[in-house]
């Protein structure tokens, strides 16, 4: 199985792009004309590290969706669409545990158990 080429999205509007050359410190997007060479573009941007960048930027940069001359830059990549995966194991949790309306794991709660003790305390049915 060929290994899948990486998909870009700008980070303003998310429109798909596609690069026949590296892009320069001008390129802007062709739907929203967005900055490409950006922080917010790229892979080591982290708005929690110094400077928000996981590299050693000489100079900080003060407008992260501005075009600029970081040697740094690389393009991040976008994660294939995990929804469906989540989607899927939250089922299977529910279809595991129930989804807590009077049971605890499939089994039925006694008056001893603490949560209909606690459900019996605020008159909850």
């Amino acid at each position: 199985m060929e290994p899948k080429d990486p998909t870009y999205k700008c980070h303003k509007c998310g429109e798909e792009l596609e690069f026949e050359v590296k892009i320069g410190r001008r390129d802007m997007c062709p739907n929203c004309y967005a900055y490409l060479h950006c922080c917010l573009n790229c892979q080591h941007y982290d708005p929690y590290a110094p400077k928000q960048c996981r590299e050693n930027p000489r100079e900080h940069v003060p407008d992260k969706a501005e075009g600029n001359f970081c040697l740094y830059f690389t393009f991040k990549p976008v994660e294939d669409d995990r929804t469906s995966e989540v989607s899927a194991a939250k089922s299977k949790l529910l279809e595991v545990f129930g989804k807590g309306e009077g049971k605890s794991g499939g089994l039925e709660l006694t008056k001893d158990d603490p949560r209909s003790k606690l459900d019996a305390l605020f008159k909850k049915s």
